[in-house]
């Protein structure tokens, strides 16, 4: 009678676990729209001595060397008070010979054919 008792409970143990659990209710398309706003951000760290400027670029999702296959391929172009300067194929850059004062700096972030990856940051310094 133990026996039986004891298979019963045994059988009503299993066939409880072997209920469907339910669905997440998060979700996953917003982690992915928020991965995706992510990546076109872009942090500038700026260094002014003298008359130099010393520009370094920390973008996620792009790589300025053809070595790595980590990222889409990019450059920068760098604006000074509205006129493109130059072209820069590195992510840390320097930039000499500046006229004393106050400059606004652009950079914009181009595919190699020049087509912009919609990232871009502008900022100012005092050159003296």
């Amino acid at each position: 009678m133990k026996k039986m008792i004891l298979y019963t409970l045994v059988a009503l143990i299993f066939s409880g676990c072997a209920q469907k659990l339910p669905d997440p209710e998060a979700e996953k398309a917003k982690a992915m729209e928020t991965e995706v706003e992510a990546s076109k951000q872009m942090t500038v760290r700026h260094n002014v001595q003298g008359n130099s400027i010393y520009i370094e670029c920390f973008i996620p999702g792009v790589s300025f060397s053809g070595s790595k296959a980590e990222g889409q391929l990019g450059k920068a172009l760098l604006y000074i008070d509205g006129q493109l300067y130059n072209e820069y194929d590195t992510a840390a850059f320097v930039v000499k010979d500046i006229s004393s004062g106050v400059h606004t700096f652009t950079i914009e972030i181009v595919d190699k054919d020049n087509r912009s990856l919609g990232i871009s940051k502008k900022f100012k310094a005092t050159v003296s």
